[in-house]
C-alpha cells in the first residue's frame, strides 16, 4: 500500500474562525480609533474657531476702553430674552442680552469715504437689531446671533451728504454732544433699546457693523471699587447683582420684564464712574459642534 505525506497547508475551521473574529476586531477597533480621531479634529477645529472669535472681541474692547471719555457717556443696558438655544432645542431658555454705548478716542475711517477720518467716534456694543427682534416671525436661536460694534464718526465741519444717505460720520462735535444732555441720552436709550441692524442679504453695507457670528449671551458688569466686607471681593453691579451706592443717579431697573440700565453722563462727577467692566459671554462655533458653546469673562480696568 502506498502512503503519500500530506504536505498541503490550509487553514482548518476553527483557524479560519479565529482569523475572522480577528479581524472583525480589527476593523472595529480602527472605526472606533479613526471615529476618536474624526470627533477630535472637530471638537479642535471648533475651539479654535471660538479662540479666534474670543481674541477678536477682546483685542477691540481693549483698544475701545484705552480711549474711553469719561467727560462723556457711558450707558449699559441688559435684559433677558427667552429664546432657544439652538433651531432643534425642545425649549426656549432665558438669556441675557446686554449692550453699551459709549464714546472713545482712536484712528476711525469712514467705510462709506475713506477719506473722512476722526480721531473721536461713538461706539454701540451688543447684539444687532434682527437677532434681538422679539416680532421675528422666523426667530433666529441665540447660538446664530450676531455681536454688533457699530461705530459713527465725529466729523465737526464735514456734514453729510443732502439728502443724507446711512453714513457712519456725523458733524455733530463732541462739545454740543455733552452740552446737550436730554438729545444724546434719548438718542443712546433709542439705539440700546433696538441695537443695530445687520443684513447683509439686503444691506451689503450692514457688515461693517459685524463683530463676530454666533455670540449668544453677553452679560456687562461694572464695580466702582467698592468690596464685600465677607471676602473682600469686588462689588459687581449688573442685571442679576445688587443696586450701587448710587442707584439714584446712575441705575434704573424694570420689572417686567426685567431691564437694567446704568447710566453715566457729563453730569456724573467722574469720581462715580466705573472702575472696570466685566463682559461674560458665550460664543459658539459656526457648524454648532460644541453644544453649549464656551463662556468666557473678560475684564476691562478703566482707571480713575
Amino acid at each position: 500500500m502506498n502512503y503519500k505525506l500530506r504536505t498541503n497547508k490550509a487553514f482548518t475551521l476553527i483557524e479560519l474562525v479565529v482569523a475572522v473574529a480577528l479581524f472583525a476586531m480589527v476593523i472595529s477597533f480602527s472605526s472606533v480609533i479613526f471615529k476618536v480621531s474624526i470627533e477630535a479634529y472637530r471638537t479642535s477645529s471648533a475651539n479654535a474657531e471660538i479662540m479666534q472669535k474670543l481674541r477678536a472681541i477682546t483685542d477691540q474692547l481693549n483698544r475701545d476702553f484705552k480711549g474711553l471719555q469719561k467727560d462723556g457717556y457711558l450707558m449699559l443696558y441688559s435684559e433677558f430674552v427667552s429664546k432657544y438655544e439652538f433651531k432643534d432645542s425642545p425649549s426656549q431658555e432665558y438669556f441675557e442680552a446686554a449692550r453699551i454705548y459709549y464714546f472713545t478716542t482712536g484712528d476711525f475711517q469712514s467705510w462709506f469715504d475713506p477719506g473722512i477720518r476722526s480721531n473721536i467716534a461713538r461706539v454701540y456694543f451688543g447684539h444687532d437689531s434682527i437677532s434681538l427682534d422679539p416680532f421675528n416671525p422666523n426667530p433666529i436661536p441665540i447660538s446664530q446671533w450676531n455681536l454688533a460694534r457699530d461705530v459713527e464718526l465725529i466729523t465737526p465741519g464735514i456734514a453729510p451728504p443732502t439728502p443724507p444717505p446711512f453714513v457712519d460720520y456725523n458733524d455733530i462735535s463732541y462739545a454740543k454732544r455733552k452740552a446737550d444732555l436730554k438729545e444724546t441720552r434719548t438718542n443712546a436709550n433709542n439705539l440700546l433699546s433696538s441695537g443695530i441692524p445687520i443684513d447683509i442679504q439686503n444691506d451689503p453695507n450692514s457688515v461693517r457693523s459685524l463683530m463676530c457670528q454666533n455670540v449668544g449671551e453677553i452679560k456687562i458688569e461694572w464695580t466702582d471699587g467698592t468690596k464685600y466686607l465677607l471676602d473682600n471681593s469686588l462689588n459687581w453691579f449688573g442685571l442679576v447683582s445688587g443696586n450701587s451706592n448710587y442707584g439714584n443717579i446712575i441705575e434704573v431697573r424694570g420689572k417686567a420684564p426685567p431691564t437694567y440700565r446704568a447710566s453715566w453722563t457729563p453730569a456724573i462727577p467722574k469720581k462715580y464712574w466705573p472702575k472696570a467692566l466685566k463682559f461674560t459671554f458665550t460664543l459658539y462655533d459656526s457648524k454648532g459642534i460644541l453644544e453649549k458653546g464656551r463662556t468666557f469673562t473678560h475684564i476691562v480696568y478703566l482707571g480713575d
